[in-house]
């Protein structure tokens, strides 16, 4: 990473919940989830710093430390140059966020009722607090909401006014919780448009998401967390460069039914390198097979086990390699399998 003025940085960051797993009806053993497992990282001033993982992979438990939500079990964590824990009134006043599930407004007020009531959180003077509503309000093109109750907003609405809400303080560093999570996709598009100007207006945005696409256009800089741990990091580029030869070849195959039977008959194939089923919760779409193959022969072995099993095949295509590529090659799977299911939780 280039090295300029650092606004985070995380240090052997481990966070442990106290769990039990039921053995039978009337016993249980205690356990011990490890959220973050040593966690290291640094981010740039001015730059889209993402955290890029799939759901129970720890984002959220990182996200909440980073924001002082939440205590560490151990390790260290400067927010420009401030320790969470020992300075974090200090650290709340220069930082913001949006926080996924977050109901972080008022909804019986009005949109500007709630930007009044935060700004004056942060103790900033009245006629401040107004100039900077009245800028956020033409930043984010809300003028004809800004005095309706916020429960009368759309979700989209409901999403601008509490962006606005983590602007109102102009922070140094915002951080973003899967922002566009469960946007549709022309909201989602606007927020990201959104978080860009804001970017280039100098405030450092720290992001967690799990849409590789989002990811991809919109960062500067990516980690990859997985099972509470970073196993990867660098440019967009530069981690498709890293873990994804040229001469390697990218198929997506959508097929009538699972086959999670005979994935590893699929992996068997030596011209395979990694394969991964995606079941969609939409019971209308159809399950769809990612394969990483350094030979197209073994496009043609692949079709073989499906038929064998009569799997029928909907649609096939080659891909260029994409950030999805880089997760299924390190790990062996596809993002957005659920990480808790597997550990027990964020």
């Amino acid at each position: 990473m280039e090295q300029r003025d650092l606004v985070i940085e995380v240090n052997d960051l481990r966070k442990y919940y106290p769990s039990k797993e039921r053995k039978s009806l009337f016993k249980s053993v205690k356990k011990e989830v490890k959220a973050l497992n040593g966690v290291e990282l640094k981010v740039n001033q001015g730059e889209i710093y993402t955290l890029l993982g799939p759901n129970g992979a720890g984002k959220t438990t990182l996200i909440k430390i980073l924001t002082t939500l939440l205590h560490p079990s151990s390790g260290k964590v400067k927010i420009l140059g401030m320790d969470v824990i020992k300075q974090a009134k200090d650290v709340r006043m220069h930082i913001n966020a949006m926080l996924m599930g977050e109901r972080s407004v008022y909804w019986k007020l009005s949109g500007r009722q709630n930007l009044e009531f935060f700004g004056a959180l942060y103790y900033i003077p009245k006629r401040e607090v107004e100039e900077r509503i009245d800028f956020l309000i033409k930043e984010l093109r809300i003028e004809d909401i800004i005095d309706r109750p916020v429960e009368s907003y759309s979700s989209g609405q409901k999403y601008k006014i509490s962006f606005a809400k983590a602007l109102i303080n102009d922070p140094e560093i915002l951080f973003l919780d899967e922002p566009t999570a469960t946007l549709d996709p022309r909201s989602a598009r606007e927020m990201r448009e959104l978080i860009k100007k804001v970017n280039e207006q100098g405030t450092t945005i720290f992001l967690t998401t799990h849409n590789m696409m989002e990811a991809d256009e919109m960062s500067h800089y990516i980690s990859i967390l997985d099972y509470g741990q970073i196993i990867a990091e660098g440019t967009p580029q530069s981690l498709k460069d890293q873990f994804i030869e040229d001469e390697t070849i990218h198929v997506e195959i959508k097929i009538d039914r699972p086959i999670n039977g005979h994935l590893k008959e699929i992996e068997t194939i030596p011209t395979v390198v990694k394969v991964a089923q995606h079941i969609p919760s939409n019971a209308k779409e159809f399950p769809v097979l990612s394969v990483i193959l350094n030979d197209d022969n073994g496009i043609i072995d692949t079709l073989r086990v499906l038929q064998k099993y009569k799997v029928k095949v909907i649609a096939m295509r080659t891909k260029q390699p994409t950030l999805e590529d880089v997760f299924l090659s390190l790990t062996g799977r596809r993002l957005d399998e659920d990480t808790s299911l597997k550990r027990g939780g964020k």
